[in-house]
């Protein structure tokens, strides 16, 4: 879920830079920079990642001013996909081999031949497909450096540093128990810090009721 409807579900991290005297400034640069594109049909890209409005994912055209809520910049980050299905990949080139064949009076296609009428079809197919598109919001809390970005994925949270770090020049730490724990705001002592480091994890449950709930008995 997002930030602004359902259940609030999100990796948090914390800028681990201060924020310049005319930040502002910088950070626009940094979202004009890297707006979210769509994907050329013509081309080779099958995956682009980049700013958008929060509340419209079709909205590139976004000012700093206007994401400004408060202590919060409030953004979205736009993930396009443009990918052929393979099914419907397989069912043209099925069709075009057969042509083929049958022009050139050929009862087997050559390894050359078929990659040929793979690439041309699949270039042919990409100017129809229509780009799937994933959103994803940001809250960045520039007094705190806190930042959230509200989705759990792997994947899309590591293309959401690497697209933040790049836009703004910044870098981002994830925020766990440990870094939280490391957190000077915290005021915990050198020697609780070190008990930390060397802490074992600890299960909240006895051994043989985590068995019989993964074997499904209880």
């Amino acid at each position: 879920m997002g930030a602004f409807q359902g259940g609030l579900t999100y990796r948090q991290y914390r800028v681990n830079q201060h924020l310049p005297p005319k930040w502002q400034k910088k950070v626009q640069e940094g979202l004009s920079r890297h707006l979210a594109k769509e994907i050329d049909p013509s081309g080779d890209d099958d995956r682009s990642v980049g700013w958008c409005n929060a509340h419209f994912a079709l909205d590139t055209s976004i000012s700093l001013e206007q994401c400004l809520y408060n202590e919060y910049v409030v953004i979205g980050v736009r993930i396009d996909t443009l990918v052929v299905p393979k099914r419907l990949l397989a069912v043209y080139c099925e069709r075009e081999e057969r042509r083929a064949m049958q022009e050139l009076k050929k009862e087997v296609l050559s390894r050359y031949e078929r990659a040929e009428i793979r690439d041309k079809v699949e270039e042919t197919l990409r100017k129809k497909v229509l780009p799937s598109i994933k959103t994803a919001e940001v809250v960045w809390n520039w007094e705190t450096g806190y930042v959230r970005f509200f989705n759990t994925s792997k994947s899309l949270n590591e293309e959401f540093v690497e697209l933040f770090e790049e836009s703004f020049g910044l870098t981002l730490t994830p925020e766990f128990a440990y870094t939280l724990a490391h957190d000077p705001s915290l005021g915990l002592s050198a020697e609780l810090l070190k008990a930390l480091d060397t802490a074992e994890p600890n299960a909240y449950v006895d051994q043989d009721t985590l068995i019989d709930t993964l074997r499904g008995d209880l």
